[in-house]
């Protein structure tokens, strides 16, 4: 066990360890939530409806929308959403 207060100059390769893996553990994990993006083609696939229905409700911002490198995206919550106010 290392003392609280020793200098980190003054600890051994072994007791550095320790007291990083003791705060590396001691960390809660982040919690990973998995939100895709879909392009264009998938996003129409997803929703069921044509090239033009998905750029109206882009334009109508009835769908947010991102671009990554010029290629439009969407997020696959964002498309859920849409599903959900159409049932």
């Amino acid at each position: 066990m290392i003392d609280e207060n020793t200098p980190l100059w003054q600890l051994t390769v072994a007791q550095l360890k320790e007291l990083i893996q003791s705060i590396v553990v001691a960390q809660p994990k982040p919690e990973i939530v998995e939100d895709p993006y879909l392009n264009s083609k998938e996003a129409r696939e997803y929703l069921k409806v044509s090239k033009s229905t998905l750029v109206l409700w882009k334009t109508k911002k009835y769908l947010k929308a991102e671009k990554f490198g010029g290629i439009l995206r969407f997020r696959k919550s964002e498309l859920d959403k849409v599903l959900n106010k159409e049932a």
